[in-house]
């Protein structure tokens, strides 16, 4: 480059500056997560865990659809609040700076990772990927912040960039401490749920491909992951069987029909559409213009990211987050790689630039994001929304703080369970198995089935229901007036009417008095 043409200086204070904003940014975006509401998944998934570590049974006690590792993850907050109780933190705080701390940690890692990539190890590619990620980190996920999908995308980043480095055979570089813990760390988070060991599979499959088969088996990473997604799988067997003999029948006689939409609905959503064209428009991109391996891996990422998005069948937006933040982290890379392979320039001249590209690129994020999904806007309403007038409610007649919620949905009992330090007094946490039991109504059916026409699952819910009322007697009992059931024979779902018809839930019932109406719930208190 002749003196003419390189760039003015920018000197390193400047660009330290410069650096530090993209940084700034994100990080003071994570604070407002310290602010009521938690998301209302991440709530009900803390309140399994607290009674997980109160002494009550899982899927025993407490019913639910979600694997044990998912509630071995979400009780940690639970165990931090009680065993440091000098610092007086409430276990929503604690699970907010849980993740501040494995986002530390994933962003230093993957910093560390892509330096070790021999295609990425370059100026502007070394610049944005670790903000971009952190970006993705700490302000796409909005509302949806710690949910399991974010989590596991937070935890499986540095696995894609060691793959990326494995691809391109530059693993050997890295400390065999460091591919362990990765592949560790990932093979946990793939364990959340089923539907995410296709990431991995899509991974490893690409992986196969380019090195050959005998690459693949003196690797250790793929088959460390697997036996953490296999040693889940063994541990639910001998430690939780009542997985298997209650909560799979009830899931496929049940939730399988709960939201379920179609093929078309899911693939032309408004999320996943977008997503899977623009994977298809970056991967293109990678593949035929940068021409990288590495990018090669990460578009194997993306398509099963959203892979597992679309098997889960429901359509719901942040099934996509990992499938979304991928696609994006393809965009930077290529970007990245675009240039730093086609427009060289020496390492003494390429601050400004890099700089400047960079801190652009970063901030049109934010702003995109920001202008998306009005930043904490849950947080800025909590008090006047219905979730916050509920808290207010119950805090003031629960003395006992023992409620009873019959809903078909988690919100907005959740997280008003967790900030008011409340018991739910049923084994399930919402109405969904006989929401997906009623999901549609036959012709010339009746609106409720009668006891010895139900099925085990509506069975055992007709039953367990009014037993835990009449034992634990809540404070408060709430009904929601939208059962989220379709009308059938010209009638309305009640589940007042529907529990009524069990003696003991009449019995019990007859000791409460209507309290007040709060928007579409129903309040009643026991006398």
């Amino acid at each position: 480059m002749t003196p003419a043409s390189r760039p003015p200086a920018l000197s390193g204070a400047a660009a330290t500056a410069v650096l530090g904003l993209v940084y700034l940014i994100p990080c003071a975006w994570l604070i407002g997560y310290l602010w009521p509401p938690i998301n209302h998944d991440v709530a009900s998934l803390m309140d399994v865990g607290h009674r997980w570590l109160s002494g009550e049974k899982l899927y025993v006690d407490i019913i639910d659809v979600n694997l044990p590792m998912v509630f071995a993850f979400y009780a940690l907050p639970e165990v931090l609040s009680r065993w440091v109780p000098l610092l007086k933190l409430a276990p929503t705080t604690c699970l907010t700076l849980l993740f501040f701390v494995v986002i530390a940690i994933s962003t230093l890692a993957c910093r560390r990772l892509t330096h070790a990539v021999p295609s990425l190890a370059h100026p502007l590619s070394e610049w944005i990927i670790p903000p971009t990620l952190l970006f993705l980190f700490s302000a796409l996920p909005n509302e949806n912040f710690a949910q399991r999908e974010h989590l596991m995308f937070i935890a499986t980043s540095p696995y894609v960039l060691l793959a990326a480095a494995r691809a391109e055979g530059a693993a050997g570089t890295l400390s065999r401490t460091m591919r362990v813990a990765v592949a560790i760390a990932a093979g946990l988070a793939f364990a959340q749920k089923p539907h995410f060991a296709l990431v991995p599979l899509a991974v490893e499959a690409y992986l196969l491909l380019h090195r050959g088969w005998r690459s693949t088996l003196v690797d250790p990473v793929p088959w460390i992951v697997g036996l953490c997604i296999a040693g889940h799988l063994g541990a639910i067997w001998l430690l939780t069987p009542a997985y298997f003999d209650v909560v799979l029948p009830i899931i496929w006689g049940s939730y399988a029909n709960l939201g379920e939409v179609s093929w078309s609905q899911i693939l032309l959503g408004p999320v996943l559409l977008p997503t899977l064209v623009a994977l298809a428009i970056f991967g293109a991109l990678a593949t035929f213009l940068s021409r990288t391996v590495a990018a090669r891996a990460f578009v194997a990422y993306g398509l099963g990211a959203a892979a597992t998005a679309a098997m889960q069948a429901k359509g719901w937006p942040y099934h996509v987050l990992p499938a979304l933040s991928a696609a994006i982290f393809l965009a930077a890379v290529t970007l990245s790689q675009m240039v730093d392979r086609y427009l060289p320039i020496d390492r003494g001249a390429h601050r400004l630039p890099v700089a400047a590209i960079g801190a652009t690129l970063l901030i049109l994020l934010h702003f995109q994001a920001a202008l998306f999904t009005q930043p904490f806007s849950k947080q800025r309403q909590f008090d006047d929304s219905i979730s916050g007038v509920l808290l207010h409610v119950v805090e003031r007649n629960a003395p006992n703080r023992r409620i009873l919620v019959l809903s078909p949905g988690i919100y907005p009992h959740y997280p008003i369970i967790n900030y008011a330090k409340a018991r739910l007094t049923m084994r399930f946490q919402t109405m969904w198995v006989l929401q997906g039991i009623y999901a549609d109504c036959e012709e010339f059916a009746t609106l409720y089935n009668a006891p010895e026409d139900m099925s085990d699952a509506e069975k055992f819910v007709f039953d367990s229901v009014p037993d835990s009322f009449a034992r634990e007697r809540p404070d408060l009992l709430i009904v929601d007036r939208i059962a989220g059931v379709p009308r059938c024979q010209g009638r309305v779902f009640d589940y007042l009417e529907y529990f009524q018809r069990n003696a003991k839930f009449a019995a019990a019932f007859e000791n409460y008095r209507h309290f007040m109406d709060v928007e579409r719930y129903a309040i009643y208190k026991r006398r």
